[in-house]
């Protein structure tokens, strides 16, 4: 009965083990900000990866959502933000100080 009771344990525990192993581990993702884009501009991206953007350019920068839901606020020469992403956040985003600057990105599940 204990053997039985520590097989069911054992398998249970491996089970587990391989849900966690199929998942696929949160991924950094870079955007360069550079000549007044963000590079990439269009990126594919999964709720818990983290996206970093880094300002190249000689002039402040943001990186902020369209709909004005995040912010990062200014982001001086050499500088970065970065963000987790959660399912369902809104993707556009542009410059406030440069609104022809403009990006976005898709969350796939």
């Amino acid at each position: 009965m204990v053997v039985a009771a520590l097989a069911v344990a054992a398998i249970a525990v491996s089970s587990n083990v391989a849900d966690a192993a199929d998942e696929p581990a949160p991924r950094r993702h870079v955007v360069e900000i550079q000549k007044l884009k963000f590079v990439p501009a269009n990126l594919e991206v999964a709720p818990g990866d983290t996206i970093v953007w880094i300002n190249r350019d000689i002039v402040p920068h943001t990186i902020t959502a369209t709909d004005k839901s995040w912010d990062s606020k200014t982001i001086k020469k050499a500088g970065e933000w970065q963000m987790v992403v959660k399912g369902g956040m809104p993707g556009t985003y542009l410059c406030r100080f440069h609104p022809v600057m403009k990006a976005q990105f898709s969350i796939i599940q």
